[in-house]
């Protein structure tokens, strides 16, 4: 599948999954007590980039706290998610840009801080996108990526194969150390680096209209009886199957000789 192509399935696929984005509960708005804690330290001064942001909900949290937020998806239907809710809420100092994640179109050294957050496993080539996020990144300041990893390299393509089956435009996973070596080799020192413990949530809740709910259904229970191993590490909650993942954050400090 060339890159144009996946593009179009990137789009068709997250037109499918609305639900997720919008209304205070959806999944992709739910704050913690310390939403923004894995993009700080965050500076009144700082003009930050927010890359595949989806409807904006990590730009709506960072915006009182910089001077602009610029977020920039490939999805018009998800900006205009976003756009509405922004202007409902009188946030003025957000500018939201369709655009392709691995073609910034942006200047060089635009951005204080540039952040990719549960994106880089829908782009076949994450190497481009990070290396177009320390591009667009000034000299000193930071590239930011939080993204799910695989739990091992053993269960990786099982794991990438069921994800395809929720999600279409799922490309595939990094490892943990795959992921920090990425923005190590890319964009300068690491000066951060965590990986939560596995978190689960009923499947249910990530079902769309863009998922094979039979085939999700069929490798979750034939693993529960015994079989494959999915990476999913599904358990049964009642009548419920929860299903784990793992999110790794990396930061690194681009390079001023770069």
């Amino acid at each position: 599948m060339s890159a144009h192509e996946h593009d179009a399935v990137v789009r068709s696929s997250f037109e499918k999954q609305t639900a997720l984005f919008a209304g205070d509960d959806a999944l992709f708005a739910r704050r913690s007590s310390s939403a923004l804690a894995w993009l700080e330290p965050l500076d009144p001064e700082m003009i930050v980039l927010d890359v595949a942001c989806g409807a904006a909900h990590t730009v709506e949290q960072t915006a009182p706290h910089v001077r602009q937020v610029v977020g920039l998806d490939l999805t018009r239907t998800l900006l205009e998610l976003g756009a509405d809710r922004l202007r409902e809420a009188g946030i003025t100092n957000v500018l939201l840009q369709e655009g392709n994640a691995a073609e910034l179109p942006f200047l060089d050294a635009s951005f204080d801080l540039v952040a990719c957050r549960a994106a880089l496993h829908h782009v076949p080539d994450p190497g481009a996108v990070v290396a177009e996020m320390a591009r667009v990144c000034r000299p000193g300041g930071r590239v930011v990526t939080a993204d799910m990893v695989a739990p091992s390299a053993d269960v990786r393509e099982a794991f990438d194969a069921l994800h395809r089956c929720l999600d279409p435009s799922h490309a595939g996973v990094l490892l943990e150390a795959e992921l920090a070596e990425l923005l190590r080799s890319k964009v300068g020192p690491l000066t951060y680096g965590e990986t939560s413990d596995p978190f689960a949530i009923p499947v249910e809740h990530i079902l769309t209209d863009a998922a094979d709910r039979d085939a999700v259904a069929s490798a979750l229970r034939a693993e529960l009886a015994g079989g494959a191993a999915t990476g999913f590490d599904p358990v049964l909650d009642g009548d419920q199957i929860l299903v784990s993942f793992t999110n790794t954050v990396v930061h690194a400090t681009r390079d001023p000789a770069s």
